[in-house]
């Protein structure tokens, strides 16, 4: 069933170990809860940056890119924002998440490698009140079958634009319908359908929503501690890897187009790697100029491309990292201007966890500079860049009609299009084996966190890391995402 954790593991736990899980649930789940209302929260892992967790609706939390399994001739791109968000039921009237108005939430691809986006998707919502006077509740009170029924007092409706290089600005989508926040079964007996009529085909084929769905990610909880003080647990062996965020919701945007719309000159075969990112920019003005001399314009204020980008670099989270600092820097920057941060690119010849994990646990960290860290944030898997793959498998200078005279360095999540759809997806990726999955963009099912402690740890090129992965007895994570559009899993909800 959709949304429903799954249960791993033979071993039969005590009711004192039952006991600690439901102990763990119910603290982590406090943990990610901690400010739902009030726009903050403390649940490490999920947020990339100490100013994003001041304006939830402009979180960034994943960015997900991959050949579509259901149409191998299309890419499917999702940016999932706005974190935490706890079910909703129909007594909890404060279990409302819209996607922020006015603001710009685009996803980019970047085809030549030149950090600079050659296709921008840009979405922009606002509010349709259509309750009386402006006043009641959003919701109700009689259940909602259609997106259309007048119990949808207020709707959201978007623009969907495609900008290319250069400024031109096609409009594909005006005053979509997008899916609402699941107000609870009583109210929304079939969310399924509600999602289904938001469903939008695109011109020129392809086809997006933007809806409230599952959370998606696959988080290993008992990784986190290696990535911030060198050690895994905090009781290794058998804890239950109850990560909250198997029950709670997020934001989603997600996009299928052909695979010609994002390739080089529209050839994914002759031009098969784009670098693709997320971000969100609100509007704004430059405060060390006069106000009365300038117009508002929109200004970056998240970014998210590559997954874990402070956790495995900086071995930061909320808490461990300073406002304003390269995190923070990271969510206002421009992919193309990431080569001038010096700050950033010495942790990536530098990371923090390896250290961390050799003052912890005596093994010893790889030798920098870590050439092969740098290739993996900012280049991509190539046989002469860096990376200790040993073949070619995302990197632009694989494009045959790229500049590299202008390929820069980059932090980008890069997909090679031509990668063929595995029958047998393996959830840690490329380094099992699987060279669809993760790094080679991220699938909604792959687990990102163990692969990239592994990488930290020197695989491919040296021994093994798995061993600090541990094996929970009980692992709860989100259901596995479907296998057709628009793939992630209805939002959980109460009666």
């Amino acid at each position: 069933m959709p949304g429903t954790p799954r249960t791993s593991g033979t071993n039969p736990l005590s009711r004192r170990r039952l006991a600690v899980l439901a102990a763990t649930t119910t603290a982590l789940t406090a943990a990610a809860l901690s400010g739902q209302f009030t726009g903050t929260s403390e649940a490490g892992g999920h947020i990339d940056a100490p100013s994003t967790v001041l304006d939830s609706p402009a979180d960034l939390t994943d960015v997900y890119a991959f050949t579509s399994p259901d149409n191998a001739d299309m890419v499917t791109l999702i940016a999932n924002v706005r974190p935490f968000q706890v079910p909703g039921t129909a007594a909890n009237a404060l279990a409302d998440f819209p996607f922020a108005t006015g603001a710009r939430y685009e996803i980019h691809a970047d085809a030549d490698g030149d950090g600079a986006p050659d296709t921008t998707y840009r979405w922009t919502f606002r509010d349709e009140d259509r309750r009386p006077f402006g006043t009641g509740p959003k919701v109700g009170p009689l259940p909602v079958n259609s997106l259309d029924d007048r119990s949808l007092g207020v709707r959201q409706k978007y623009t969907l634009e495609k900008v290319e290089a250069g400024g031109v600005t096609q409009t594909l989508l005006k005053d979509a319908i997008a899916s609402p926040t699941h107000t609870g079964r009583a109210l929304m007996p079939d969310y399924g359908t509600l999602r289904t009529q938001a469903i939008r085909q695109l011109p020129g084929g392809g086809r997006t929503v933007a809806t409230q769905a599952a959370e998606s990610f696959k988080a290993d909880t008992q990784v986190f501690g290696l990535y911030t003080v060198g050690t895994r647990g905090p009781v290794p062996g058998w804890l239950p890897d109850a990560q909250p965020l198997s029950a709670l919701n997020v934001n989603s945007l997600v996009l299928q187009v052909p695979k010609s719309e994002i390739a080089l000159n529209g050839d994914p075969k002759r031009n098969p790697v784009v670098g693709v990112w997320a971000s969100v920019s609100r509007q704004g003005a430059n405060l060390e100029r006069s106000l009365s001399e300038q117009a508002p314009t929109f200004r970056q204020v998240s970014r998210h491309g590559m997954p874990h980008v402070a956790f495995a670099l900086f071995g930061s989270t909320i808490g461990l990292a300073e406002p304003g600092g390269p995190e923070d820097r990271l969510q206002a920057r421009a992919p193309k201007d990431d080569h001038l941060e010096s700050d950033f690119l010495a942790a990536t010849l530098d990371p923090v966890p390896p250290r961390r994990i050799e003052r912890a646990q005596g093994r010893k960290a790889p030798a920098t500079p870590r050439h092969d860290i740098q290739a993996l944030f900012m280049k991509g898997i190539g046989k002469d860049n860096g990376a200790t793959f040993g073949f070619d498998l995302n990197t632009h200078t694989m494009n045959a009609d790229a500049d590299p005279r202008r390929i820069v360095l980059a932090e980008q999540l890069r997909l090679n299009l031509n990668t063929p759809v595995t029958t047998s997806p393996k959830a840690h990726g490329v380094l099992d084996g699987d060279l669809q999955g993760f790094p080679n963009g991220r699938r909604l099912n792959d687990n990102i966190d163990g692969p990239l402690i592994r990488m930290l740890e020197g695989e491919p090129a040296g021994p093994s890391a798995a061993e600090l992965l541990p094996q929970p007895v009980v692992g709860l994570e989100p259901a596995d995402a479907q296998t057709v559009f628009p793939y992630l899993n209805l939002p959980h909800a109460g009666p």
